[in-house]
């Protein structure tokens, strides 16, 4: 008997060592999210860059999105320039990180690249012939270095961040530090699109809002807001999310009687992409926003009716706009008093 018992329990090991049914989890590994580059991709500004860099965000808006586990690797190196990046050792930890999720079979959902702000910063009071050698030894290192990540990511979405102009000059006056920006970002545009990366443009989503969305004249880097607008523009580009929300007007119903000077208005808002804003219109002008209610999916306003006055049927619409600039609408018509 004792002899028999000893088989079972080294036949029922075998069976949880081999991945049998007994407590097997058939639970895929979490998806990756990769940053890579220089203090930009590092999430550097940011209270809390492992959670509010724009790597950091997108990771996790992709996580909801498509419903998995997701986990940020971030490799960037503060200080990174397109040489020290094809010399250095992120490139290689790169490689290794990407073979390893091939290996451990997860998905990978983007590969986020922010280089050439330092190479920028870097030609600050030189002359204007240095700056000319400069700048062509950075076209050459930046092909090179978006030619190396294209081959170790495969064909993973490759996000490229272009600088911004922290003076908000006028690009096209030659030999300002804007009009450098500008060529910085283009040549960062060309370079991307030839490898088949997509383009955030921070040269021209940031312009207008340089002292909302960075420390600067303290510091070059964006804050907080600066970072939540790089995931925006970052997320529209992915072009994953095509669908607009789904609006349901719970309150008032079609055909309502308005009874009362201000009329509650709640809806529902279904949209896996995450809601940017909830608004009010009432006979096609703006009203207002609606704020989110603890119930998920659920926003709620009061509006202030035309009532006591009798008048024609009034149509009450609510807009959605998702992250990625999708826009989803319902309306109800309502009665006044007497109309």
């Amino acid at each position: 008997m004792k002899h028999r018992l000893v088989v079972l329990l080294v036949l029922l090991a075998a069976v949880l060592v081999d991945g049998g049914s007994f407590g097997h989890s058939s639970a895929a590994p979490p998806a990756l999210c990769v940053a890579v580059g220089d203090s930009l991709a590092a999430g550097i500004g940011s209270t809390l860059p492992r959670e509010r860099s724009a790597a950091a965000l997108l990771c996790q808006w992709s996580q909801a999105y498509f419903g998995e586990q997701a986990e940020l690797v971030s490799l960037a190196v503060p200080g990174e320039t397109t040489r020290s990046f094809l010399e250095g050792s992120q490139l290689d930890r790169l490689r290794a990180t990407m073979d390893a999720a091939r290996r451990q079979g997860r998905t990978i959902r983007f590969v986020l690249v922010s280089l050439g702000g330092n190479d920028l910063l870097a030609l600050a009071d030189r002359a204007e012939a240095e700056r000319e050698r400069a700048y062509a030894q950075f076209e050459t290192d930046l092909a090179a270095a978006l030619t190396a990540v294209r081959a170790a990511i495969g064909q993973t979405p490759l996000l490229m961040l272009t600088p911004y102009d922290l003076t908000e000059g006028d690009p096209d006056a030659v030999q300002t530090d804007s009009w450098w920006v500008g060529r910085f970002a283009q040549a960062i545009r060309v370079q991307a699109t030839a490898v088949g990366g997509t383009v955030v443009d921070l040269a021209r989503g940031f312009r207008g809002h340089i002292a909302e969305w960075t420390w600067w004249p303290v510091d070059v880097h964006p804050t907080n807001d600066g970072y939540m607008a790089i995931a925006r523009l970052a997320w529209r580009a992915l072009g994953w999310d095509r669908e607009a929300p789904r609006v349901t007007v719970v309150l008032p119903t079609e055909g309502a009687v308005i009874v009362r000077r201000y009329a509650t208005v709640r809806v529902r808002v279904d949209d896996p992409g995450g809601i940017e804003s909830v608004t009010l219109w009432v006979d096609g002008q703006e009203i207002g926003t609606l704020d989110p209610l603890p119930e998920e999916g659920e926003w709620i306003t009061l509006w202030e009716t035309p009532w006591p006055m009798a008048g024609p049927p009034i149509l009450v619409e609510v807009r959605a706009a998702d992250r990625a600039g999708n826009v989803g609408e319902a309306s109800v018509q309502v009665r006044l008093p007497g109309g």
